[in-house]
C-alpha cells in the first residue's frame, strides 16, 4: 500500500512538468483607441482581420502552438486612422513564451519607439492660399516655408502674387516633390523656390531658422510634433499660418473663417513673440527703501 502511494505521488508531481513540455499558443491582448478611430493591425507582417465588435477596446490574438521553453519575438504594427487623411503608425516589439498572455496598449505613443505619421496630400484652393498670405501680412522681404508642401502652391503664390523673396518646402513623398518641381519650373521660379524630400518628424531648428512666414496644411498630430521646433527656431515677429489644423498647445493669436466656392475654411495665425526678459535683481528697486 505504501509503495502504491509513493508511486501515485510521483505521478502527480510529474504532471505540471509534463504540461510545461507541451506546445501551447500565447495570447496577445492589444488595447486600441476608441471608435470611431480605426486601427489596422499587422503582426509579423501579416494583416489581422478587424473584429465586428470589441470589448473594452481590446483585440485578442492567439499565436500558433509554440515550442515550450523558447522565447519568441513578434513585431506588432498598429496603424491608427483618426480621419480620412491621417495615419499614425505605432510599432511595438514584444517577447513571450508558450502559454503566456501579454497586454499591449497602443492608445498612446511610446517615446522609445516614436510614431510615424503619414498625411495624405489634399490641395488648398488658390484663393485660400491668398487669404493665408494676407493673414500673415506677406511682404517682399519674407522668406516663406511650407513643410509637407505637396505641389508647392503655398510657395509659388506668395512669390507670384505677394512678391515674397523666396520659398523653401519639403515633402515625404518623392512623387509630390517631383510634381512640385514641375510646377516651380512652369512658374519660372527655379531660382527662388526649393523643394526637397524630407520628413517633418525629423526636422530640426536649423531647417526652419531662415523662415519669416510658415504656411501649413498638415494634421493636428504632425502640427503638435512640429510646434516646439518652430517655437524654438523662428525669430520674434515670424508668422505661422495654418489651414484648419492647430499646433499642439501653442494657442493661435488669431483665428478666422473664410468662404471659398461655398465651403468654409478655418485659418489660424501665430506670431512669434519677443522672448520674456528675466528681471535683473540689481536693477529692481527695493520697495522697503525710499
Amino acid at each position: 500500500m505504501r509503495s502504491l502511494m509513493i508511486g501515485l505521488t510521483a505521478v502527480l508531481m510529474a504532471l505540471p512538468v509534463l504540461a510545461q513540455d507541451k506546445k501551447a499558443p500565447a495570447i496577445i491582448k492589444l488595447v486600441v483607441p476608441d471608435k470611431p478611430t480605426r486601427t489596422e493591425v499587422t503582426i509579423e507582417g501579416k494583416k489581422q482581420e478587424e473584429p465586428a465588435s470589441l470589448k473594452d477596446n481590446v483585440r485578442v490574438f492567439t499565436t500558433p502552438d509554440l515550442e515550450p521553453g523558447k522565447t519568441y519575438a513578434y513585431k506588432i504594427e498598429a496603424t491608427i486612422i483618426p480621419n480620412n487623411y491621417t495615419k499614425i503608425i505605432r510599432t511595438r516589439e514584444v517577447t513571450f513564451k508558450a502559454g503566456e498572455t501579454i497586454s499591449i496598449d497602443v492608445r498612446t505613443e511610446d517615446k522609445k519607439t516614436p510614431d510615424r505619421i503619414e498625411v495624405r496630400w489634399v490641395p488648398t484652393p488658390d484663393d485660400v492660399v491668398d487669404k493665408m498670405c494676407e493673414l500673415a501680412k506677406m511682404t517682399k522681404d519674407d522668406v516663406v516655408h511650407d513643410y509637407g508642401c505637396g505641389d508647392a502652391v503655398m510657395l509659388i503664390r506668395p512669390i507670384q502674387k505677394f512678391g515674397a523673396k523666396k520659398g523653401f518646402g519639403n515633402d515625404i513623398d518623392p512623387k509630390m516633390v517631383a510634381e512640385a518641381q514641375v510646377k516651380i519650373k512652369a512658374a519660372k521660379l527655379e531660382d527662388k523656390v526649393t523643394v526637397v524630400q524630407g520628413d517633418i518628424l525629423k526636422m530640426t531648428e536649423k531647417d526652419c531658422g531662415e523662415a519669416t512666414v510658415v504656411l501649413l496644411y498638415i494634421g493636428d498630430d504632425l502640427g503638435a510634433k512640429l510646434s516646439p521646433v518652430l517655437q524654438k527656431a523662428l525669430k520674434p515677429g515670424a508668422r505661422v499660418v495654418s489651414h484648419r489644423f492647430t499646433l499642439g498647445d501653442w494657442k493661435p493669436d488669431k483665428t478666422i473663417t473664410i468662404t471659398s466656392e461655398g465651403e468654409e475654411y478655418t485659418l489660424h495665425l501665430w506670431i512669434v513673440p519677443e522672448p520674456k526678459k528675466t528681471p535683473d535683481p540689481k536693477k529692481t528697486p527695493d520697495p522697503k527703501k525710499k
